[in-house]
């Protein structure tokens, strides 16, 4: 099924994806290249590739995109697409670090100061990525379990979780509790968080909202159990 021409996508998705595009501006940002100009602008496009990739794979679903569309509206041509990406699936690759990155750039402020680690506002951050997720797997639950896999056994998952597990227990210690107290908290909510992900990525004919309400009722009980 081919791509809607601009402006019949889902409603809904374009708020999200508008979120996102100022995320993937941020992340284009946080490691400007010490390089030539030649090659600050090759890392630019690059990374507006796969920024447009991942909006239409969220809009659209990844099989329903073809390399084409990709290119046409990232303004480039099929042929310096493949120069960066010789083959559609490799975009996955991409697309996970910033996963990656996004789980650790969401739970940054809470950082000591900036915000408490409410029960609400922990729960509303982790479903916001549950959602953003479901966005992106739509159609291709299969093909989101098999780049998550990848990216846990080159160890980029297990780096964003660590940073985020730290982040998130000394927020949690900011409001009381010991230090291995609030770290096994928080190592037993990204349990639940990655469990409940991959068992809903595994399980190919279960809607989008299965996901939303039972990682809910899961990271509730946890949070409210330690409370």
């Amino acid at each position: 099924m081919p791509v809607p021409p601009p402006g019949t996508g889902q409603p809904g998705l374009r708020q999200f994806v508008l979120l996102e595009s100022t995320f993937w501006t941020r992340i284009q940002n946080v490691n400007p290249s010490p390089g030539s100009l030649r090659e600050r602008q090759k890392q630019h496009t690059r990374a507006e590739i796969v920024r447009i990739a991942f909006e239409l794979f969220g809009e659209h679903g990844y099989e329903n995109v073809p390399v084409e569309t990709i290119a046409a509206k990232a303004g480039v041509s099929r042929a310096t697409f493949f120069n960066y990406f010789p083959q559609k699936d490799l975009l996955l690759r991409d697309i996970a670090l910033a996963r990656a990155e996004r789980l650790r750039s969401v739970f940054s402020e809470f950082k000591a100061g900036t915000q408490p680690a409410r029960v609400e506002r922990v729960l509303e951050l982790l479903l916001k990525i549950s959602r953003e997720n479901a966005r992106i797997s739509m159609h291709s639950k299969k093909l989101l379990l098999e780049t998550i896999f990848g990216q846990a056994s080159r160890g980029v998952l297990l780096v964003a979780r660590e940073h985020a597990v730290t982040v998130l227990a000394d927020a949690l210690c900011a409001v009381g509790g010991s230090k291995k107290t609030c770290t096994l908290l928080a190592e037993t909510i990204f349990a639940a968080f990655l469990g409940t992900m991959l068992e809903w990525l595994m399980r190919e004919s279960v809607a989008e909202q299965w996901l939303v309400d039972t990682m809910h009722d899961r990271l509730k009980l946890v949070l409210e159990a330690a409370a």
